[in-house]
């Protein structure tokens, strides 16, 4: 049974529900289902997850008729990686004019992740053609990883590069088009990329990570162990803050 089909079965013996099927909304449920919903996005914020569903799920039952709570429910199912559920959201949420391209660029995140390369593009330049669109720099990144993924890496860092433009304080594009250069063995260009992605987010292991690979790659083991150590602090039980920790045992 799904997370949908769970929560279909606990709901349905919530008093509050009856409110909630008659043919219109009435004004105290559209109150408190945009109440749970920002008590969701609250709960986003701190990464519970779980009780990010429960409040989306709730305020979805008392007006299914608010795109954003389609749009918040379709991200926490792509956290739980629930991929069918997630596109079914979002699917309705770019009904709604306001989340039509950002629910374009989720959709084709979530093909991206599943390898249909072809179809991820599709959805990102839907995404890209909105003039509504206040961030065009998400999809112009993810049309990058994609181009990235099918080994175009020219047609990537121009992507990478319109990003920037378009947002110079946009930290995944610069994250991203470091590993291209990385890729490319241009060591320099990349260390300048994961330095600025630093400088815009202190908090983000991951840079850290990838600094400290490089100083290693230029036999700089003081500044890749303090890269390392960074990582570790951050985020010690991550993929990388283990892999991490080995390199400081190593370079200590």
């Amino acid at each position: 049974m799904t997370h949908r089909q769970w929560a279909k079965v606990l709901l349905v013996f919530l008093p509050i529900m009856l409110d909630a099927c008659s043919p219109s909304v009435s004004p105290r449920n559209r109150h408190l289902a945009l109440e749970h919903y920002e008590s969701g996005l609250r709960k986003l914020n701190q990464n519970q997850i779980q009780g990010a569903f429960w409040d989306f799920e709730f305020a979805n039952h008392l007006d299914p008729n608010l795109g954003r709570v389609h749009y918040g429910l379709g991200h926490v199912y792509y956290k739980m990686h629930d991929f069918q559920d997630a596109t079914n959201e979002l699917l309705n949420a770019r009904k709604f004019v306001r989340e039509r391209a950002a629910a374009n660029n989720y959709l084709g995140l979530i093909e991206f992740r599943q390898h249909s390369y072809q179809r991820a593009m599709h959805y990102f330049n839907l995404a890209l053609s909105d003039s509504l669109y206040r961030t065009p720099e998400r999809p112009l990144t993810n049309l990058g990883r994609t181009y990235m993924a099918m080994h175009d890496l020219d047609a990537a860092r121009d992507h990478f590069s319109k990003a920037i433009l378009r947002n110079n304080s946009y930290a995944p594009a610069h994250y991203y088009l470091g590993a291209l250069f990385y890729s490319r063995g241009k060591l320099n260009q990349a260390l300048k990329e994961y330095s600025f992605v630093i400088r815009l987010a202190p908090n983000f292991p991951k840079p850290y990570f990838e600094i400290g690979k490089i100083y290693l790659k230029l036999e700089n083991r003081e500044k890749a162990l303090a890269a390392f150590q960074e990582v570790v602090r951050l985020e010690p039980d991550s993929v990388d803050g283990v892999k991490a920790m080995h390199y400081v045992k190593k370079l200590q």
